[in-house]
């Protein structure tokens, strides 16, 4: 069911069939994807297309600087002599929310209790979110106008973050030819509590658990400033699972987790605007880590 799945999300999103296997990973994993590229580079064809597919009900919030919480979360009115919530447009399976860094701090704020306990608070009433409940963001590099950095706190909930690939010229023609009508997708029913139970049913051994830690401690002694929180820790085994999943398999390799790390860290590294540099450091953390048999 997942590789059919992959497979039709690639006659659409052409050229980026591994990130489209990372979300859906970290999606199995519940967990909420950062998408940051270049505007006009197919970030919100990407997410709406991944989230039709999966048969889920979804909803898209268009970041603007005069977007408030109660657009997002939704608010209280008084009718026939009561307050009545009318829900906002994050009640839904799958949130895209597009140009996330061009909304204000409060509007993005109004994410961090929703991404996290999958509940919201007004008028100190909380409300349950539907399941499954997830985010797919999309932001522009930090040097387009009118964008802000996003708070750590936001950034820490985030599981993964990527850049979609460049295409190649034949990729290039086959996007250009596709007339695909996103409004007509014909997807499978996915059954989510079937789905997560085979995930968790997922093996990760002790040496597994370690090979974290050890990693924990490389990142620390290489650089003090890339935070690496246990929500972080619990991201990359959850991780783990889902795209060992993905890839039909019932355990979780050492080569799984180190292959993860880039897009795990990417986000934190928040001392580093430029994508060069975030490389670079990535990359000696990488070179760091061994894998062990």
């Amino acid at each position: 069911m997942l590789n059919n799945l992959i497979k039709q999300v690639s006659k659409i999103v052409v050229g980026n069939e591994n990130k489209i296997k990372l979300t859906l990973a970290a999606i199995l994993s519940e967990g909420s994807v950062l998408i940051e590229d270049n505007p006009g580079s197919g970030k919100t064809t990407f997410a709406k297309t991944i989230t039709l597919n999966l048969g889920l009900n979804f909803k898209r919030i268009q970041f603007t600087s005069d977007l408030l919480p109660s657009d997002i979360l939704g608010f209280n009115i008084f009718k026939n002599e009561e307050l009545n919530f009318q829900q906002g447009p994050i009640f839904t399976n799958i949130v895209l929310a597009d140009e996330l860094n061009r909304g204000s701090p409060k509007s993005q704020s109004a994410f961090l209790e929703a991404m996290e306990e999958k509940n919201i608070s007004i008028d100190g009433q909380t409300y349950k979110l539907p399941d499954p409940f997830f985010v797919i963001a999309t932001q522009n590099p930090m040097d387009s106008s009118g964008t802000s950095t996003l708070p750590d706190s936001q950034l820490d909930r985030f599981m993964i973050s990527f850049s979609l690939s460049e295409l190649n010229d034949q990729d290039k023609i086959l996007m250009l030819k596709n007339n695909i009508d996103l409004d007509n997708i014909n997807c499978e029913k996915i059954n989510w509590r079937e789905i997560k139970d085979k995930k968790n049913q997922v093996n990760v051994s002790d040496e597994i658990y370690n090979y974290v830690l050890e990693i924990e401690q490389t990142i620390r002694s290489l650089d003090q400033q890339i935070y690496i929180s246990p929500r972080c820790l619990k991201q990359i085994i959850d991780l783990g699972r889902g795209w060992a999943m993905i890839h039909s398999k019932n355990y979780v390799t050492h080569q799984d987790i180190k292959d993860l790390l880039p897009y795990v860290l990417k986000h934190r590294i928040k001392f580093l605007k430029q994508e060069e540099k975030k490389d670079f450091v990535i990359n000696e953390i990488l070179n760091k880590i061994n894998i062990k048999k």
